[in-house]
């Protein structure tokens, strides 16, 4: 069972969430190593966003709602990285259902990254995101190589900013 099938299921309300866990295998559960799924969204500004056209660059796609805490820690951290690493295409994808949730939640920040929009919750579901922030790291190649959830302003962008100086562009 997919990721993706497997959230659908959840989120139907056709299986218990207390039992998802022991379903799926646990080689199942991440993205890592496999092929990103391909991502097409309007952006905040109305453009169109899909992921295949950044092949060849680096990408980091942050999953994020408004009501996740963490992420107004993130997303100004992901913002710094972007500035520092013009290299890097960072997107910040919001899974509200309304867009108005996220420009609020937006308007308390100063941040200049790409926000795509994923109302409907397809993305979320392609990548099998079960909570805020989560974000994956996808190689010029298009394969996934790192994969975290959660916010700590400990170890802020550490892990992420050591799995991009492993991939060779």
């Amino acid at each position: 069972m997919t990721r993706a099938t497997l959230l659908a299921l959840l989120l139907t309300g056709l299986i218990p969430a207390a039992a998802a866990p022991e379903m799926i295998p646990e080689e199942d559960l991440s993205l890592v190593g496999r092929t990103a799924p391909p991502i097409s969204l309007k952006t905040l500004d109305g453009a169109e966003f899909e992921l295949e056209t950044l092949r060849g660059t680096i990408v980091v796609l942050s999953f994020w709602a408004s009501w996740c805490g963490p992420c107004r820690l993130e997303l100004p951290a992901l913002d710094k990285l972007q500035q520092e690493r013009p290299e890097l295409a960072i997107i910040a994808v919001n899974v509200d259902r309304d867009r108005a949730d996220a420009e609020r939640f937006l308007s308390g920040l100063n941040i200049a990254l790409p926000v795509a929009l994923d109302n409907s919750a397809l993305a979320l579901g392609q990548y099998g995101v079960m909570s805020m922030p989560t974000m994956f790291l996808v190689d010029p190649n298009g394969t996934v190589k790192f994969e975290k959830t959660g916010f700590s302003k400990e170890k802020g962008l550490a892990e992420l900013e050591a799995a991009i100086a492993g991939i060779n562009p």
